[in-house]
């Protein structure tokens, strides 16, 4: 895992690549702006890693690139939206491109 929304993968026919997981985001862990998004970038990372884990299945629906040279892909853990779960632990929000929100500002 890289952070909560990013994540390295390997493919049988696409081999290893970055990922930006696609429906939402979490707090920056590379350059946060404030202690609390530092802390909840590492809670997301956690609970990402942890789902996976414990997955029995995965699926992996992979699109096109972003500015940043990631492989775009929604990513479906036992049939549930990986997304939607950690949207529903408050650990990330909806997001389909375009500005980001500021985690401080939504924290403070």
């Amino acid at each position: 895992m890289v952070d909560g929304d990013t994540v390295d993968m390997v493919c049988p026919d696409e081999g290893r690549f970055r990922a930006r997981l696609t429906g939402y985001d979490t707090p920056e862990s590379f350059a946060p702006r404030c202690a609390e998004e530092a802390q909840r970038a590492h809670q997301a990372t956690a609970r990402l890693r942890a789902l996976v884990r414990s997955a029995v299945r995965v699926e992996a629906r992979l699109g096109g690139v972003d500015r940043y040279n990631r492989r775009l892909v929604h990513l479906r853990l036992d049939g549930v939206d990986v997304g939607a779960t950690l949207i529903s632990e408050g650990l990330a929000v909806r997001y389909a491109g375009g500005r980001r929100i500021d985690w401080c500002a939504r924290m403070g």
